[in-house]
């Protein structure tokens, strides 16, 4: 995307109006004295893009301004966001847009920041479906809301919290809890690796095998909740035949009916024990045979294992095969190794492991185990013994609890056998047919690409990282921190110098940038502020740190050349990309730049806003 500040505007309280201008390719350098706002260009920026709360000085600044306003180039669009000023320290809900980038004399809230940020988040491609998915929900940020535009702006800015950080933290704002829990979930759509589509497509999936889980809990549900009825079922059966209130040859499939006529005075006459006895011969009788067959197989396994062994004693009879042209043969030579040979054939064969008398002795076996679960079915349908009612009493009390159960049967019969079959499968169907990039090869890539970039800015930076010029960027990419190793160890330096921390800090930056380019990122604006990136050179002062002058502006020099050269390339490859670099370092280390613009010098007076503008 395209993207650049164009003028940062200040509505005074006295009518004046103070603008800065900044160019596009451009490291656009502001540099003065302490106490002179230029820190607090990076904070209007970041309060005319909708911050929920600022640290801009009511000292001079605040208490002279009506109104902050930034006007800005997005994919060849002019706008003009402003915003008016705090109020008792708290962040103003009005605001003034233009969309052909006008910038009124008086300004007058036209606006809300809904549809300011509607408009500005569709520019970088952040439309409503861009939401955090499910997964990702914690207490700051619930699952399924809007990733927002403010989220990406952590890429923008190197503020002087950071710059001489020694924690390992290299964004802005990861002292405000839902900033610090968004930068791990938007990290990779920012870098170009994930996209918003494979987002969805990930969380339909999450939610489809969701719902999937639901349905297979409840047709397991069912399922047992059929295998209870059946169940019941038998066990009134089996019962009402032992009072002989049905007769024995009743199916389970006829119960209810049958125990309905048995209820309404219906009597049957006690049957024999017969067909118990008959069943109960069979089922005897199957498990003799299948006892039999077992063990003649078990014989027969034996047997194979014998003649497995004879087959030892006939390997001379393949040696001799092997060595026929070296043997002198008798007249039945031929004959005796030929029979021998047959006779080893032969025995291979019998013990040979799936024979037509394995595979038969095994289908026997479960064709008469089949037979015998029949029966068994049948015999538990049987009464265990006769019995009879001592009293009318208790066969009408036996009669009210089945009909109660039966009432039950009725009502619940057709719901228990109902099952989700037909709803598994069209989730299963639709989960085969969302199609999910795994991004983890591009990431790990990502990762390469990432310290290989890096790897460049170490050797351009060359002494000025002194003991450490020649060691390796790692990316860490769990806490997105960069760390250097030693050379041709596994070593992590603890890096303590806070000049080499600056150094860290702008090939981190850049690099994101770099990759958020070459993936073609829509969501990171190609721009970057930093706030004093000379701090352990000049501290925030503008007076000196250390006594080596000398050394400090090579290394401040060799920081903005390699600012100069990231413009130069950016270039170079059709790209575009601004950066504002608020300074308190002489503009003359850096004029011999080609793409560092002097924006002003806050010098004698001149300010954020001047003494002239409010005298």
């Amino acid at each position: 995307m395209n993207f650049n500040i164009n003028k940062i505007i200040l509505w005074l309280n006295n009518g004046k109006i103070r603008k800065i201008e900044f160019k596009p390719n451009k490291v656009n350098l502001i540099t003065g004295g302490s106490h002179t706002g230029k820190s607090a260009i990076l904070e209007i920026v970041d309060y005319c893009l909708f911050s929920s709360k600022s640290r801009i000085s009511e000292s001079i600044i605040n208490e002279n301004v009506l109104w902050y306003g930034i006007n800005i180039s997005v994919n060849d669009k002019n706008y003009t966001i402003a915003r008016e000023s705090l109020s008792e320290g708290k962040v103003s809900g009005k605001y003034y847009f233009s969309s052909l980038g006008e910038i009124p004399l008086i300004v007058i809230s036209n606006n809300s920041e809904n549809a300011v940020k509607s408009i500005l988040e569709t520019e970088f491609k952040i439309d409503r479906d861009a939401k955090f998915p499910t997964s990702y929900g914690s207490n700051y940020i619930k699952a399924g809301t809007k990733i927002s535009l403010r989220y990406f702006l952590m890429f923008n800015t190197i503020s002087g919290n950071i710059i001489e950080n020694d924690e390992g933290v290299f964004f802005d704002k990861q002292n405000d809890i839902r900033y610090k829990e968004a930068l791990p979930r938007i990290f990779d759509l920012a870098l170009g690796i994930e996209t918003v589509e494979n987002i969805l497509k990930s969380e339909k999936k999450a939610e489809l095998e969701n719902q999937l889980a639901k349905l297979i809990r409840k047709n397991k549900a069912i399922s047992s909740k059929a295998s209870d009825f059946s169940q019941e079922r038998v066990e009134i059966l089996q019962k009402a035949k032992e009072y002989n209130v049905v007769r024995d040859d009743v199916k389970v499939d006829e119960v209810i009916d049958e125990l309905s006529k048995a209820i309404q005075g219906f009597e049957t006459e006690p049957t024999s024990n017969s067909e118990k006895e008959k069943l109960e011969s069979s089922f005897y009788s199957l498990q003799r045979k299948i006892r039999n067959l077992k063990q003649f197989y078990s014989e027969y396994n034996k047997y194979k294992n014998s003649t497995k062994i004879l087959v030892d004693s006939l390997k001379p009879i393949e040696f001799l095969r092997e060595k026929d042209s070296e043997i002198i043969k008798t007249s039945i030579f031929e004959q005796l190794v030929y029979s021998y040979t047959k006779d080893l054939t032969k025995i291979r064969k019998s013990y040979s492991k799936n024979t037509p008398i394995d595979r038969q002795v095994n289908d026997n076996v479960k064709d008469l185990e089949k037979e015998l679960e029949i029966i068994k079915t049948k015999l538990n349908l049987l009464p265990k013994e006769n019995k009879s009612f001592q009293s009318e009493r208790e066969k009408y009390f036996f009669l009210g609890q089945v009909k109660s159960k039966l009432e039950i049967f009725s009502t619940d019969s057709s719901s228990v056998l109902t099952s989700y079959d037909e709803e598994i499968g069209a989730i299963q169907a639709e989960i085969e047919h969302l199609i999910i990039v795994n991004t983890e090869e591009k990431r790990e890539l990502t990762i390469k690409l990432t310290e290989e970039i890096i790897s460049e800015y170490i050797k351009e930076s060359d002494k000025a990282l002194a003991n450490y010029s020649t060691y390796q960027p790692v990316f860490d990419y769990k806490n997105k921190t960069l760390l250097l190793r030693k050379p041709k160890t596994s070593y992590i330096e603890n890096v303590g110098s806070s000049s080499n921390h600056m150094f860290l800090h702008l090939f981190f930056s850049l690099a994101m940038h770099e990759v958020i380019f070459q993936n073609q990122s829509p969501y990171v604006a190609p721009f970057l502020i930093l706030d004093q990136p000379s701090r352990p050179y000049y501290g925030t002062n503008g007076q000196r740190k250390t006594d080596d002058p000398e050394s400090d502006d090579y290394k401040i020099k060799k920081a903005f050349e390699l600012l100069d050269r990231f413009i130069e390339t950016r270039k170079s490859n059709n790209g575009n990309f601004q950066m504002i670099v608020l300074e308190h370092i002489p503009i003359e280390t850096v004029t011999n730049l080609k793409n560092i613009h002097i924006v002003e010098e806050f010098f004698d007076g001149n300010a954020l806003i001047p003494k002239t503008y409010i005298e």
